[in-house]
């Protein structure tokens, strides 16, 4: 990263020369690495940032360095690693012609969520969900393929009685404890989220869906201080927080239930819970209630728990301290069905104990949720009801399907 951006694209060439050994030769003297550096960056666009320390690009400028690393190594299979993931549409849009473009010298494996960029620059899609491959061949082939429209859609049915209750007992408040203003966010200068408005009332469960990539987790970033906001407002209960540390915003009644879970995978659960708690938060004794099944797990080590269990420990761990507003993302991804029923029966018990910000891409919490936003590209593209969502196939399909 202290090297300059043609400093990190010629040690990638010389690495594939004769000269890879000459340490204590003048770098600048070897011509035909020097003209092979500034092809890699002209056909980058990375020229005018050639004298640039790397760590000083912009966001879609490091991946496109990322990339002339790679190619200066001079590579008969190119493997490229969600390349989208965080970057604005524009940077997406550069980086994909980039991709179609480099197939032409290469064999490229290309790992990404970001559907609609895969169906348009792929030769053939192999698709993977939960660990097994669902579909695979030519785009037009898998896109409409029942299964991929599902594990997209992530339709599963309604765990029995309890979305039924959920509903029953939505929120009628009008009061908005969380509130962003035009917010805009982002990596290292690069934007991810544009003018994103939203809201979320006193007692509300409220559901944020979209595809991967596209701004869900930079939101919750944003709200609970990780991500400070380029430019916009975020206010909760009256008070701006936008750019305030994380832990300051915890104070004030934010938890967050990460996506990776991040427990500590060397204490037992109950120690995770205890090291968690604070005056005003949840007891260990309600967190056991609340997941019957983490009491029977009390002494184990987090490192021996299922994915499911890690999901149970990680909310009942938020609870412990005092929260007005619980920020959970992807808490159903990759759980099987009858831990998905534990863990909506427990946000169902939330209601009315805290507001909930729910990210997911399940649209099974439609049916749990009393509004629902839907984000397409960093920008808000639904702002509704989640049962009209919910009933509205044709408009899921175009703003969440395949």
């Amino acid at each position: 990263k202290n090297l300059t951006v043609f400093e990190n694209v010629r040690v990638a060439v010389q690495a594939r020369s004769n000269h890879r050994f000459a340490f204590w030769r003048n770098a600048y003297s070897f011509q035909d690495i020097n003209e092979r550096t500034w092809s890699i960056l002209d056909s980058m666009g990375l020229s005018e940032h050639a004298d640039q320390t790397a760590v000083d690009l912009p966001h879609g400028e490091q991946r496109l360095l990322e990339i002339a690393i790679t190619i200066g190594t001079e590579p008969e299979v190119l493997l490229l690693d969600e390349p989208l993931a965080g970057l604005s549409h524009e940077d997406r849009e550069r980086i994909s012609a980039l991709i179609q473009r480099l197939a032409g010298r290469h064999s490229i494996l290309l790992i990404e969520h970001d559907i609609d960029r895969v169906l348009a620059i792929s030769n053939r899609i192999t698709i993977l969900h939960q660990g097994r491959v669902i579909a695979q061949g030519a785009p037009q082939e898998v896109m409409n393929q029942p299964e991929v429209v599902t594990a997209y859609l992530g339709r599963k049915p309604a765990p029995t009685g309890i979305a039924t209750a959920i509903r029953a007992s939505r929120s009628q408040s009008t009061a908005p404890l969380l509130k962003l203003q035009d917010v805009v966010a982002g990596y290292e200068g690069s934007s991810v989220l544009r003018n994103v408005n939203l809201e979320v009332g006193e007692g509300e469960i409220v559901a944020l869906l979209g595809r991967n990539g596209v701004g869900k987790t930079t939101t919750l970033r944003t709200i609970i201080g990780t991500l400070r906001p380029m430019a916009g407002t975020i206010e909760f209960s009256g008070r701006q927080i936008g750019g305030r540390p994380p832990y300051r915003n915890n104070r004030l009644g934010i938890s967050i239930v990460p996506e990776g879970r991040r427990i500590f995978p060397n204490l037992t659960v109950l120690n995770n819970l205890q090291l968690a708690q604070r005056a005003g938060g949840c007891s260990v004794e309600e967190a056991f209630e609340l997941f019957p099944g983490l009491r029977k797990l009390q002494t184990s080590k987090g490192e021996n728990l299922s994915g499911g269990e890690l999901q149970m420990l990680a909310i009942a761990r938020a609870l412990m301290a005092p929260t007005k507003l619980m920020l959970l993302d992807e808490p159903l991804e990759g759980l099987a069905p009858t831990i998905v029923n534990e863990v909506v029966r427990a946000i169902g018990q939330l209601r009315g104990r805290t507001s909930i910000l729910i990210v997911e891409q399940n649209d099974l919490v439609l049916q749990m949720a009393d509004r629902a936003y839907v984000m397409v590209s960093g920008q808000i593209a639904y702002a509704g009801d989640a049962e009209a969502l919910r009933q509205d196939e044709a408009l899921q399909l175009r703003l969440l399907g395949v």
